[in-house]
């Protein structure tokens, strides 16, 4: 079993990779096959999430790692609705896989979601058991059954209940 990544969250955006920072720089060439593909990557990604504003916390966060280096990207797909859900997305770099990045991810998100009150979250993925259910699974979250999402189709739904309100009869 590989040691917990250490890994910091800190806002992201479309435009950090016009002028990226050395943690980002270093991310892309340390951690993609090709510094080239690595940055369509991440622009074709940026491009997805930019073109929802969404207010602080809510946005976007790259994983910054010990040495320096930026080793994937986790989000909010938009503020929580009226009952306190929020949905997250994240991905590692793919020389990152394996290493418990996306896990760290998950559970960062899962923190700034705590800290600013959401109640519940939820994650979508398209196969029932992968790598990226095995995250979930390792943040907490359980399997809520299947869901047509707009964006990417038939997907299975994942939940993580972060507090709940008794009602009064």
């Amino acid at each position: 079993m590989l040691a917990a990544m250490n890994i910091r969250l800190i806002p992201a955006g479309p435009a950090d990779l016009a002028h990226p920072a050395p943690a980002l720089l270093a991310g892309i060439t340390q951690h993609y096959p090709t510094p080239e593909g690595g940055r369509a990557h991440l622009a074709e990604i940026l491009a997805i999430m930019g073109a929802r504003p969404r207010p602080a916390p809510w946005a976007d966060w790259w994983a910054l790692a010990d040495d320096g280096s930026i080793r994937g990207l986790g989000g909010f797909k938009a503020a929580p609705d009226a009952d306190g859900m929020v949905e997250i997305g994240y991905g590692c770099f793919p020389l990152c896989e394996g290493q418990g990045v996306a896990t760290a991810i998950a559970a960062g998100l899962i923190a700034i979601a705590r800290q600013h009150g959401a109640r519940m979250i939820i994650a979508h993925t398209i196969a029932p058991n992968n790598a990226s259910t095995r995250v979930l699974q390792r943040n907490g979250f359980v399997a809520a059954g299947q869901t047509v999402d707009s964006e990417d189709g038939l997907v299975h739904r994942w939940e993580c209940l972060l507090s709940f309100r008794l009602s009064k009869a």
